[in-house]
């Protein structure tokens, strides 16, 4: 269902239209300009009426997909769109950032320490005074400086405090609210409020005491169950477990449950994060409702900035098996919009109508701002020298960075050194080691001008959305290209604002 949405001279919602010679008059006669090219909007450039009728949205929530829709007073529906989020990046943004944010404290550290040993304020390590730290049990010593109040004692969080995940969808799923209420005048909105039982999800004969009979009672934690499962000792020997290892790493999405960790001694456990040890043959698990985890934390904020927007009086609610019921009874299939659709019309009681023609917006979130100056940044090698078949000398790498980081597969200079003084000696591994060349990190860094993915461009007469970029930014990929194209015979419309219509 095509039709064209207006704004007033003051930017007011108005009714849509489908008197498309009326609009392409206005156009002409220079009475209206166009706003948005997707959805098509034109804003009046004269006074008009604010006669409007009414119009109520409902909004699918969920993590990934989103659906939102507008719906008239008799339930026909009027518009629709299928938003796709990026809450699931949210993570690994918030892990490079404390990446970052670590390696800059890490030289404010040493920049302290080089002041004080010139200030000659410096204290020794094991002389018993160090860095004590608040809510430690022992004193944590700080080789170079004396001691210091600890900032991060200081720091609390606010009474309401949500985690970077949900607080970004509860963002998105109003930021998108926002975005449908500039192009009509809802005036009453509809979200559907479920509380997701993890414990029913898995097994549905769950009912009222059972939900305190799961395997961790009369357990502190699930460390201590895989302790009473693995009877206190190792999984590969029989020294007492010192460390629990997650056997999918929390970073690749692995859940923190029982069945997700293993008792390990130390020296075993050195060993798999060194990757000296086969762990492929452990089975984990990963999260399984993470995503129904974050909606059931957003759901309650996103209903008081509704409440906040429209008015308590103006925000309905609605549950699943209402609207499974609606869809049903419509004969409607199944989608995020639909859904959205039959919320819409259970806020006012009604049954929903959706034309033959209607065709709901794609929307797709992208990130709209990025502050790293680091493009990438490569590791620290070591080579060694060696000469060839045609007797040239070349050099060959041998290790990466001075000690293993997580997944690295080449040896450290830490690991080389220890094989080479097995192999021929101590005095022999420190000679090797200092014939080694060095080739220091270097980083790669960002173009300032760059235009972030999500922004509008038109390329051979038509309208589409950059979704990536190639070679620093010197090409770009389109959603309805095939190849990349370059920059520079593309035209940049509207920079991304996060929530782009494709």
């Amino acid at each position: 269902m095509y039709q064209v949405y207006v704004q007033a001279n003051d930017g007011t919602p108005l009714m849509p239209t489908t008197r498309f010679r009326k609009v392409k008059h206005l156009l002409r006669e220079g009475m209206a300009k166009v706003l948005y090219a997707k959805p098509f909007t034109i804003r009046l450039l004269y006074d008009s009426t604010r006669f409007v009728q009414p119009l109520y949205g409902g909004t699918d929530g969920g993590r990934t997909n989103i659906g939102n829709a507008v719906v008239t007073k008799n339930g026909k529906a009027v518009y629709g769109d299928h938003v796709t989020t990026c809450n699931k990046e949210v993570k690994k943004h918030m892990e490079e950032r404390k990446k970052h944010r670590t390696a800059s404290r890490r030289g404010e550290r040493l920049r302290r320490k080089r002041r004080a040993k010139k200030n000659k304020t410096t204290t020794h390590k094991y002389d018993g005074v160090g860095r004590k730290l608040p809510r430690c049990k022992k004193p944590t010593m700080m080789k170079d400086i004396k001691n210091t109040e600890a900032k991060f004692a200081n720091r609390t969080r606010e009474e309401g405090w949500l985690t970077p995940t949900a607080t970004q969808l509860v963002r998105t799923i109003l930021n998108q609210v926002d975005k449908v209420c500039k192009l009509l005048p809802v005036k009453d909105w509809t979200i559907e409020l479920n509380k997701f039982s993890f414990m029913q999800l898995e097994d549905g004969s769950i009912r009222g005491v059972d939900y305190q009979n799961g395997r961790l009672k009369g357990f502190k934690d699930a460390y201590a169950y895989v302790d009473y499962q693995q009877n206190g000792i190792c999984a590969f020997c029989k020294k007492p477990i010192a460390e629990h290892h997650h056997i999918i790493p929390k970073c690749e999405g692995g859940s923190d449950g029982p069945e997700n960790l293993i008792g390990l001694c130390l020296k075993h456990h050195e060993k798999i994060q060194n990757g000296e040890m086969d762990s492929e043959k452990l089975r984990g698990k990963k999260k399984k409702y993470a995503g129904t985890s974050v909606w059931n934390q957003a759901m309650p904020f996103v209903y008081k900035k509704l409440v906040e927007r429209f008015g308590e009086k103006h925000v309905f609610l609605t549950t699943g098996w209402e609207t499974k019921e609606t869809r049903y009874i419509c004969k409607i299939e199944k989608t995020h919009c639909n859904d959205a659709i039959c919320i819409a019309a259970n806020g006012i009681k009604r049954l929903p109508y959706i034309p033959d023609d209607f065709i709901p917006f794609e929307v797709e979130q992208f990130r709209n701002h990025d502050r790293a100056n680091i493009y990438a940044q490569q590791s620290r090698v070591y080579q060694e020298s060696y000469i060839d078949e045609k007797g040239k000398e070349k050099w060959r790498t041998v290790a990466t960075n001075r000690k293993k980081a997580m997944k690295q597969k080449i040896p450290s200079l830490e690991n080389w050194f220890e094989q080479k003084v097995e192999e021929v000696g101590i005095k022999e591994a420190r000679r090797l080691r200092s014939g080694l060349r060095v080739k220091p990190s270097k980083r790669s860094y960002t173009r300032p001008d760059r235009i972030m993915p999500g922004a509008v461009v038109r390329y051979e007469g038509k309208r589409m959305v950059m979704t990536g970029q190639q070679n620093k930014g010197d090409r770009y990929f389109l959603n309805h290209a095939e190849k990349s194209i370059d920059c520079k015979s593309v035209e940049v419309i509207l920079h991304n604002d996060g929530l782009v219509y494709l």
